[in-house]
């Protein structure tokens, strides 16, 4: 496989999964991580993705927000530790404003149950998700 053509499988998968990152590439391709970063610098001075730490995405991905049904699936732990880590920080809050996404509602379902708190958000599926708890009112 040429560089050319190399590039081209880069900026598919990228294009097909909304990001690359350079270990996967690499050992998908049988190359060095140089190479897919050399490749990747290509890509972007073409104007055809955008470097990140240890990867790319696609500049047409850049625009436009992925689906809520989406980013049910990518990043779970890592959305999980960030709402478990959100919810540490509330302390003795009374009330909370969530709002609109997947990781806020995972923030949401993490809320404690054992005291009496109000939720604010503009979510259905937030809402939805604090509807049956007893010491919770949803408001929105």
């Amino acid at each position: 496989m040429d560089g050319d053509e190399r590039r081209r499988a880069i900026l598919a998968v990228a294009r097909r999964n909304g990001s690359v990152e350079v270990a996967a590439v690499a050992a998908e391709l049988a190359v060095s991580l140089e190479t897919v970063r050399r490749d990747l610098r290509v890509l972007e001075e073409n104007g055809l993705v955008r470097r990140t730490h240890g990867g790319a995405y696609p500049v047409e991905s850049a625009g436009f927000e992925t689906t809520l049904a989406a980013r049910t699936t990518r990043h779970v732990p890592q959305k999980a530790r960030i709402a478990a880590a959100a919810v540490e920080l509330l302390g003795e809050a009374e009330t909370v404003f969530i709002d609109e996404g997947f990781t806020p509602q995972l923030i949401a379902e993490a809320l404690p149950q054992d005291r009496p708190l109000t939720v604010v958000t503009a979510s259905l599926a937030t809402a939805g998700s604090l509807a049956g708890r007893e010491h919770t009112q949803a408001l929105m």
